[in-house]
């Protein structure tokens, strides 16, 4: 009983052994035998016909980097055991000539080899390996993904020349995007979004960036890879997807020294951001903010980004910004965007924006005998906006980039205020409304933006941001209601929120974040800008500054946050009185 439970033992292992081998023999057609066990060395033994392929094809790899271009599979016999290959090797050579062979310009073009096919000019094996990898990755973006390249028609005389082949296979174009899990996206946002049309020709790098572009989705995520099945001349795309809580309520509370003896001065912001509540990428911004006492700002934004199915969305916005008494200031942007692939686009629109001044200053127009610093306006601009992003993760990015590059132009008219137009004047002996007759009620003006903020991931738990801003606003007369305004924990931290009017700025900041969790970590920050100086009898420009730290913390209940600023501007020294501390909750549903 013993000796048969050992023999049955052996035989198993055998078995077993036999199952996991699988012989691999490479023979050169114009190369002895010892060839490649002398220069090159390969694996006989596998664990199946399918890591055989892989190996020869390694193999042939080894061949063509040390300078034996024209190597190739002459046939191969194989069976359930054994895989016999018949390499011709060829001769090697440290330069070639190409010759386009079936290649069109364009593809020659994109392959880089043009000018050096057009000149006969000799180029390193090296080179023809890159040449032959960017023929390929073009093929592949172009509906053609088991597109091969190889050197044929080999001539040998003072130089050797090769002509370049292209051989495409199949055509594949997208047929089936197919969506598994608990998820209310729909098909149509993420054909257009992918970039999975149906019917359009197969791109790799479409494919290569599935992963990426999910994960700048702040509504959904992947619960296992993307595949792609590919059947007569189709391919279908499987997605694997689940929910994730995207749309923010948050609010902020912040403590500020008080000014005219008030020892504190307290502000707000609420804010509610939905984001594609009906599985078609739509957002939804509601946005309030009390920045200085009496000083109130509304701002709702609306995005959809694909209507029909088509890659033209809308994108509209409405502000309204009370500054205490003074003026009302309403704001309209209203236009369509192209989207591109992700979540980048270009956006065309018209901007109008009305002001409205509740109380003018009239002591100042008796006493200056001039128009006060803000007066009634109605502008409209044409405006386009160009906005990349490139991003790991969008929460709390550790690498990537966001662009923002946008402009505008139109004409501005300066309306007379009724309370103005009816005060008198006793030295002139008119009434005031013959100031509006020295300025230019109608004028042209335009405004360009700029933002780029950019992430470096140093090491798993430390990153680094990098961002710059910066606007510029011409037009004859520049009113302080039309002046941008920074300021705050959004903009120039360390600052009264919009405390700092200008026409024109550009703002720096560098933050350095230490990761607790995805979405947690602790910062320190210095962020600087360059402004115009309004003040009187002062510098034509100001360079505020302001530093700090602050965190940001997960928890079930959502996302706190605390930020601790100073600041200062115009040479003044740095108070701890006059520091600035925000609080921040943000929770996700």
């Amino acid at each position: 009983m013993r000796h048969t439970f050992l023999l049955f033992l052996l035989l198993a292992v055998a078995v077993s052994s036999a199952q996991t081998k699988y012989a691999l023999k490479i023979v050169g057609t114009d190369k002895p035998s010892d060839f490649f066990e002398k220069k090159f060395a390969y694996k006989s033994t596998l664990r199946d016909s399918t890591a055989a392929v892989q190996e020869m094809n390694l193999f042939l790899s080894k061949l063509r980097n040390a300078g034996y271009l024209a190597a190739s599979t002459d046939s191969i016999q194989a069976d359930s055991a054994s895989m016999h290959t018949y390499i011709y090797v060829g001769e090697p050579f440290s330069q070639i000539v190409l010759t386009s062979g079936n290649l069109d310009a364009e593809q020659l073009q994109a392959s880089g080899a043009k000018n050096s096919i057009q000149n006969n000019k000799p180029i390193s094996y090296r080179q023809v390996e890159q040449i032959k990898s960017r023929v390929i990755q073009s093929a592949e973006n172009s509906g053609y993904p088991f597109a091969s390249v190889r050197l044929d028609s080999f001539q040998y005389g003072e130089n050797i020349s090769a002509k370049l082949m292209l051989t495409k296979n199949d055509l594949i174009k997208y047929d089936t995007l197919r969506i598994f899990g608990k998820t209310k996206v729909k098909r149509v946002f993420l054909k257009n979004y992918l970039g999975l049309k149906t019917n359009r020709a197969y791109n790799e790098s479409n494919i290569s960036r599935i992963k990426q572009r999910l994960n700048e989705l702040q509504f959904v995520e992947q619960i296992q890879p993307h595949t792609v099945e590919f059947q007569n001349g189709k391919a279908a795309v499987n997605l694997y997807l689940k929910d994730k809580r995207a749309s923010q309520f948050n609010f902020l509370l912040g403590f500020l020294p008080g000014s005219s003896g008030q020892k504190l001065l307290v502000t707000g912001e609420a804010r509610i951001h939905l984001f594609s509540p009906f599985g078609v990428g739509e957002e939804i911004f509601l946005e309030w903010q009390k920045l200085q006492p009496k000083t109130q700002r509304l701002d709702i934004r609306l995005t959809y980004p694909y209507i029909a199915g088509l890659p033209l969305g809308i994108n509209a916005r409405f502000e309204l910004y009370k500054r205490d008494t003074t003026y009302l200031d309403i704001d309209g942007d209203y236009g369509v965007q192209y989207q591109t692939i992700g979540s980048n686009y270009l956006r065309a629109s018209l901007k109008q924006k009305t002001t409205i001044l509740l109380n003018p200053d009239t002591a100042f127009v008796r006493q200056r005998r001039a128009l006060p610093t803000n007066l009634d306006i109605n502008s409209n601009e044409f405006a386009l906006e160009y906005f990349v992003q490139k991003l790991d993760y969008r929460f709390n990015p550790t690498s990537g980039y966001v662009l923002r590059l946008g402009g505008s132009a139109g004409v501005k008219r300066i309306r007379k205020n009724n309370t103005i137009a009816s005060m008198f004047d006793e030295i002139a002996g008119k009434s005031f409304e013959y100031l509006y007759d020295s300025i230019r009620t109608k004028s042209f003006q335009f405004k360009i933006a700029l933002a780029f903020d950019k992430y470096w991931r140093l090491a798993p738990r430390h990153t680094i941001k990098t961002a710059i801003d910066g606007k510029y606003f011409y037009s004859p007369l520049v009113f302080e209601n039309e002046m941008y305004r920074l300021g705050g924990v959004s903009s120039l931290r360390g600052f009264d929120d919009q405390s700092i009017f200008t026409p024109y700025y550009l703002m720096a900041n560098l933050e350095y974040r230490f990761l607790l969790s995805k979405n947690s970590y602790f910062s320190a920050f210095f962020n600087s800008a360059m402004v115009k100086n309004n003040a009187a009898n002062q510098k034509q420009f100001d360079f505020p500054y302001g530093f700090g730290a602050g965190a940001a913390i997960e928890t079930k209940a959502g996302i706190f946050g605390i930020t601790y600023a100073m600041g200062t501007q115009q040479n003044n020294k740095i108070s701890f009185r006059s520091a600035k501390i925000h609080f921040g909750y943000v929770n996700y549903f």
